[in-house]
């Protein structure tokens, strides 16, 4: 292991110290991006429970910064992974800062570019003839799929968070969405499973099941959190179960040992 190597190993143990107590959790159990996020009211939200897979993700990162000092993981770490899980962190903290001090336009922004440098390293570990070891896909492709799929809903939430804003009437009582909020709504529905089943299809024998189940989880959390107004929660319910359903697919197959050409060629679950 040269110089180079040690520090950009050191440089992700630091920076994910960092990220961790910027977007994780206080002393006090509070999760810190639940409590931002409750601040803005969307007819786009997802109920609080969905921020667990948040907590999951930190707990995988922090298994990935462990075990990135194996020799198994050194070459994967080093050439695919790189430097961009210190480009992503740091982007991912700057997005919660600028959220929490209510600059929504430019969170909106950097999250466009926090997407796209989780995406690099999705793209670069998708490329691989795939894992061999066990460990190597809990460890370093599980995290980053699952923060692929996380950060996804994240920059949709965020544009409803920028761009719309929801109706009250004078007792502060959420009024049912207009026709554009509603059509807005589904529209990212339409993106978000369309981006699910994308995740299973990318490359065929290389999809992406984990992320894939990310956004289905996120997408059965808004139907929770907008069941008062039965034009958001009956299409997100339907988005929901296409999301969770399509996935599954390959492994309902064999399950009832049905020989079809897309059960032969089932995606792995982890990347």
């Amino acid at each position: 292991m040269t110089r180079t190597d040690i520090i950009q190993k050191v440089a992700n143990v630091i920076i994910f110290i960092f990220f961790a107590s910027m977007t994780g959790y206080t002393t006090f159990g509070k999760d810190r991006i639940a409590n931002l996020l409750d601040e803005y009211e969307t007819y786009f939200s997802p109920a609080r429970w969905f921020f667990l897979a948040w907590s999951i993700i930190h707990i995988f990162l922090l298994c990935f910064v462990i075990y990135q000092w194996t020799d198994t993981a050194h070459e994967i770490v080093m050439h695919d992974v790189n430097w961009m899980f210190v480009t992503s962190a740091v982007l991912n903290s700057i997005w919660f800062r600028l959220l929490e001090d209510g600059h929504t336009i430019l969170s909106f922004i950097i999250s466009l570019f926090l997407v796209s440098s989780v995406s690099i390293i999705f793209h670069n570990l998708a490329q691989q003839d795939g894992a061999s070891a066990w460990a190597e896909k809990l460890f370093i492709h599980a995290p980053f799929s699952l923060w692929h799929g996380f950060t996804i809903f994240l920059v949709v939430l965020n544009a409803f968070i920028t761009f719309t804003k929801v109706d009250k009437d004078e007792y502060h009582t959420v009024l049912p969405p207009s026709p554009l909020q509603a059509a807005l709504v589904y529209l990212a529905l339409i993106f978000l499973t369309i981006s699910a089943i994308g995740y299973v299809q990318y490359k065929h024998d290389r999809g992406d099941v984990t992320s894939s189940w990310v956004i289905a989880f996120s997408l059965w959390a808004v139907f929770d959190q907008q069941r008062p107004f039965d034009v958001i929660c009956w299409p997100t319910l339907v988005a929901a179960i296409l999301s969770t359903i399509y996935p599954a697919k390959p492994y309902i197959y064999k399950l009832f040992r049905i020989s079809t050409s897309s059960s032969e060629a089932s995606p792995p679950l982890l990347g």
